[in-house]
């Protein structure tokens, strides 16, 4: 068996360190990796009206990102819960599965707030694993860099309403 140069190997265990910390949170247990920002969920939801939109729901939830790579999906990076083949070109996100009772269905357009400024659209095109929960994940397709740069952060998330999608009492 060969073993890798030092520096290397050091190199490799330093990137694994820094991708548990971003994807996983602090070192812990699972609860330490499912931590949401505080104020997030359903307790921050809200209509509002927007000028272009009309009326819209609004959500404080922690955001993350995600690519499609092997590592981070289950079979084939490129597709995505509801079958969906996820393309790099379009704006998508993955919604934690508590967020589906709350009107974020597949399809949905959902805008972003991130310090001030509002992105989107984004199209839900999957779903993320059921321990998470009050979390979008952005789509980046291929770029890792870009993920990582993006982070674990407290946005504001905007999905035009409908009969189906009112909040709950």
């Amino acid at each position: 068996m060969k073993h890798l140069p030092l520096a290397i190997s050091s190199a490799v265990i330093v990137t694994l360190v820094v991708l548990g910390f971003i994807f996983l949170g602090s070192p812990g247990s699972t609860e330490a990796a499912n931590e949401n920002y505080p104020n997030t969920g359903p307790a921050t939801r809200t209509i509002e009206k927007h000028a272009e939109h009309g009326d819209r729901h609004s959500m404080w939830v922690t955001a993350t990102a995600y690519c499609s790579r092997p590592e981070e999906t289950d079979g084939d990076p490129f597709i995505a819960a509801w079958n969906d083949r996820l393309n790099p070109k379009v704006k998508s996100i993955a919604v934690s599965r508590d967020l589906l009772d709350e009107g974020l269905h597949h399809r949905t357009d959902v805008w972003i707030e991130e310090d001030g400024m509002e992105s989107g659209p984004y199209l839900v095109l999957d779903k993320m694993n059921k321990r998470w929960k009050h979390r979008i994940d952005v789509y980046f397709g291929t770029d890792l860099k870009g993920a990582l740069q993006f982070g674990k952060k407290r946005v504001r998330i905007f999905w035009k309403t409908d009969s189906t999608s009112k909040p709950k009492s």
